[in-house]
């Protein structure tokens, strides 16, 4: 049996973890407008709810924060054309990204425009309804002002 136990924070805290995971969502990129099939967002196209957002340290993965379970609200909007909205609110804060997402093999890639120039990848997996994404993130875990590495792990529902 795991002992994984999710960690206290404050509001601090929270708004710090919110904008950095907005932050990994990235994309609105200077797209050729490519449809070649592995560059295809097509599953993505859509409104999506996260059901989880689950940032694990690196450094120790029994640390861990859900914002879903501390009260974050994530949303994602794609359209045929891959440019996407992200949306993360809690805590009485709002951050969003723009920009466009493409699809490499096992990888989603954010190519984030707004609120700065900035391209991540996520590993997807489809199951059933629900997209998980995967990837690198950082996080300030004790709250001392210097964020370590994470793995940020996304559960998206159709909306």
């Amino acid at each position: 049996m795991s002992s994984k136990r999710p960690l206290s924070y404050t509001r601090s805290g929270l708004q710090l973890l919110m904008v950095i995971g907005i932050m990994t969502t990235g994309a609105i990129g200077c797209g050729d407008g490519t449809t070649e099939p592995d560059l295809n967002p097509d599953f993505m196209v859509g409104d999506w709810l996260a059901e989880s957002l689950v940032l694990t340290s690196v450094a120790n993965p029994e640390v861990l924060a859900d914002l879903v379970a501390l009260g974050a609200k994530f949303t994602l909007s794609v359209e045929a054309s891959g440019r996407y909205t992200a949306i993360l609110e809690g805590s009485g804060q709002f951050s969003g990204t723009f920009g466009r997402l493409t699809v490499d093999g096992t990888y989603v890639v954010f190519m984030q425009e707004l609120p700065i120039r900035d391209e991540s990848m996520d590993m997807w997996e489809r199951v059933d309804d629900s997209v998980i994404l995967v990837g690198e993130s950082e996080f300030d875990f004790n709250l001392d002002g210097t964020a370590e590495p994470a793995i940020l792990r996304r559960v998206l529902i159709p909306s």
